[in-house]
């Protein structure tokens, strides 16, 4: 499939089956990590099986007509265990070494938003946020986020 093209299905959602896995580290990559990637319900389940669940922070998307879809992801450098900041963020991911490159793509732990984004592909920033967003707004997502804000202590 070209970069161009879109990767959609009937519905006219995001299919994340159809873009493929990248592994770039350009300075256009490693900026893309001020605000961490979002993983899937699953991936984070596995981040807390290894004990990385004191590293994560609960954050959401924000829908205009519906309630927003809460989720789990890697924290901001100082958000550990606690909410998103709801202005843009600052100071980038927990997991983002000192050369700027992940800590979890070196464990095989990288969370699906940073899997699939590419500087090589236009517009996948919002669309691919969206998508992996929706991955949450089910039953197993919203179970993985209490139990995961039960370990925070954030209920």
């Amino acid at each position: 499939m070209r970069a161009h093209e879109r990767h959609e299905d009937e519905r006219g959602m995001m299919n994340l089956a159809d873009i493929p896995e990248t592994s770039c580290s350009c300075d256009t990559c490693k900026k893309m990590c001020d605000r961490p990637c979002w993983p899937t319900p699953e991936e984070v389940e596995e981040l807390v099986k290894k004990g990385f669940g004191k590293r994560l922070m609960l954050d959401w998307w924000q829908r205009c007509f519906s309630d927003d879809i809460m989720l789990v992801s890697p924290a901001l450098i100082g958000f550990e265990q606690r909410m998103a900041p709801s202005l843009h963020p600052i100071g980038g991911c927990t997991f983002q070494n000192s050369d700027g490159l992940c800590e979890l793509h070196q464990i095989g732990l990288k969370p699906i938003e940073g899997r699939l984004a590419s500087c090589k592909r236009q517009n996948n920033g919002y669309d691919l946020h969206k998508a992996v967003s929706e991955l949450w707004d089910s039953d197993k997502g919203r179970e993985v986020v209490k139990l995961w804000k039960m370990e925070a202590n954030l209920v």
